[in-house]
């Protein structure tokens, strides 16, 4: 069906091949709009699964920081334990002498726990350190 539009100056002119160009360019605007939305979305799924392992690793440090707090900060240096409830997780405890930047050693420990976990290749790692007057 041909659609013909009039114009007193000019003869009949075909929008056939105009509406086909409509088309495309809709069509390309729409693809350009999806793909954004798209990247997004995925963007989005990554920063959920990255906030998720980094709050199982303060979780499992805190515990663990918690357990090393009840039996008096006594216990020896970890290094590499798996963590059974959080599985691809692991900790290091290491306790060691504080030093100040300024007033260097002090009467004090300094306990570090690290938990380690790779995340799309990368390992990844989360710390947290307790200092307490040494026994």
């Amino acid at each position: 069906m041909r659609h013909l539009i009039s114009n007193s100056d000019q003869s009949p002119v075909s929008r056939d091949g105009f509406v086909l160009v409509e088309i495309l360019i809709a069509l390309a605007i729409l693809s350009t709009v999806l793909i954004s939305v798209i990247s997004g979305v995925t963007s989005s799924v990554y920063v959920i699964s990255g906030m998720k392992n980094y709050t199982h690793a303060m979780l499992i440090a805190r515990t663990r920081m918690n357990d090393f707090m009840l039996k008096n900060m006594r216990g020896t240096d970890l290094k590499g334990q798996q963590v059974k409830e959080y599985p691809g997780f692991s900790y290091s405890r290491a306790t060691k002498r504080f030093e100040h930047p300024l007033f260097g050693p002090m009467q004090a420990n300094i306990t570090d726990i690290t938990v380690s976990w790779k995340e799309r290749g990368t390992k990844k790692k989360y710390k947290i350190s307790y200092i307490y007057p040494a026994q």
